[in-house]
């Protein structure tokens, strides 16, 4: 009985050893033809992550576009309100006093200066997203803080009754 059951053992070792080797095989094939198939998408430009980063890029490049516009619109309405000394807008009669603030406020001239700056300066290159992100952040904090100035001079002087009842405009 024992001489039968040492071939049948062998005998299944060699089977799992073949089984094994095929299931190698298989896998090695499988994973080849997955790598293939992988490169063929990268050279056509179609691969998911490709697809994903060139969304992303092209995101982070309209949000550029749309901050460097709303800066340079509201650095230029500045300006041109300071030109025009505001005639022919509701800021006629209350203008000199915002523009009086604003000459006397130290952060408004530096918010100024840096939008100046910032929107002079050359724009990075389409590989360095990371800068275009940081730009459009800036952009987008000095664009706020360059209107809330402006807001702040506009309503000084004139007292509501809190946030919930503004005072109308005078």
């Amino acid at each position: 009985m024992v001489r039968l059951i040492v071939p049948v053992v062998i005998g299944l070792l060699f089977l799992a050893v073949i089984a094994g080797w095929f299931w190698y095989i298989t896998w090695l094939v499988r994973s080849s033809i997955d790598e293939l198939a992988h490169r063929r998408r990268l050279l056509a430009g179609v691969d998911p992550l490709q697809v994903t980063a060139t969304k992303a890029a092209a995101s982070v490049e309209a949000a550029h576009d749309a901050a460097h516009r709303a800066l340079s619109l509201t650095v230029e309405s500045w300006y041109d309100l300071r030109e025009s000394r505001a005639v022919g807008t509701s800021l006629v009669e209350r203008f000199p006093k915002i523009e009086e603030r604003a000459a006397r406020d130290p952060e408004f001239l530096d918010v100024l200066e840096d939008a100046d700056a910032l929107l002079n300066d050359a724009r990075p290159g389409a590989d360095e997203i990371d800068e275009l992100l940081g730009r459009t952040a800036r952009m987008d904090e000095l664009t706020l803080r360059l209107r809330t100035l402006v807001h702040q001079y506009d309503s000084a002087g004139r007292r509501g009754f809190g946030r919930f009842f503004p005072q109308g405009r005078q």
